[in-house]
């Protein structure tokens, strides 16, 4: 399976698709909403059958490829406790979990993942057409993330160090992501530094944009971890077990 197939069989999980819909064309539509169905929403408004003409309906069915029928038991659906249970869930996805039989369910998955295969090459053209205009009008930048939260994925190897008063944090980059290699995911948590600081720093040290791009290397903030976890020990590197736990890394 290709990086894009697994993106999508993985993105299919979490799919939530929005509507935006046009209030002053809908307030005659108002009487559908009630204090206690937190779930009706303009989208429910706009796509209500008496809202729409057949030919609205036609169009927004043929969008997910369905019938017109399939679109109305969609609606339906939302009504009930599957629109509470899910007030995000697409049109494909609530038919499929409400799907009367297999077959029913093996068509509507077929066509989902047909949909997120579709929406998935279009993200990725346009993040590739990003990365380039990116580049291009900033080509001395390099890009680095705040993480929200460490990382504890299995492997990864997280380093901390700081741009001031450590003499032995100048040398000792280079030897923790040479002792990592090339295969390693290794995220970069630097003490008491800004942006600007930090992507000189990295410049400084010859951090490789691709891994940055990659995800094999993340330069962050740190927000308290190095205390929490490395104990005022300056610089520091750990390694994730399978387990979860941190190993402390000698190199």
């Amino acid at each position: 399976m290709n990086k894009l197939a697994q993106w999508v069989s993985l993105s299919i999980l979490g799919i939530g698709i929005s509507f935006q819909g046009n209030a002053d064309s809908l307030t005659h539509s108002s009487s559908l909403l009630s204090a206690t169905s937190s779930h009706t929403t303009t989208l429910e408004k706009q796509l209500d059958t008496h809202t729409l003409t057949q030919s609205e309906l036609q169009q927004k069915a043929q969008e997910w490829g369905l019938s017109t029928e399939e679109w109305q038991r969609y609606l339906e659906l939302r009504k009930g406790e599957r629109g509470i249970w899910s007030p995000n869930l697409d049109p494909l996805t609530t038919l499929g979990i409400e799907a009367k039989n297999e077959e029913e369910r093996t068509r509507y998955a077929e066509l989902l993942a047909r949909k997120m295969y579709e929406r998935v090459e279009r993200e990725l053209a346009f993040q590739r057409a990003y990365d380039n205009a990116f580049a291009k009008l900033y080509p001395n930048e390099l890009p680095f993330e705040v993480e929200p939260h460490i990382s504890q994925s299995a492997g990864r190897v997280i380093y901390f160090t700081r741009l001031d008063n450590c003499a032995k944090c100048e040398a000792d980059v280079s030897r923790i992501l040479s002792h990592v290699g090339n295969s390693t995911p290794v995220d970069i948590y630097i003490v008491g530094a800004n942006d600007n600081a930090i992507r000189e720093w990295a410049k400084k040290h010859h951090i490789d944009p691709i891994k940055v791009k990659k995800r094999l290397i993340t330069l962050n903030h740190d927000t308290g971890y190095w205390l929490q976890y490395a104990k005022g020990k300056m610089p520091a590197a750990f390694q994730i077990q399978q387990d979860g736990q941190w190993q402390s890394l000698v190199y």
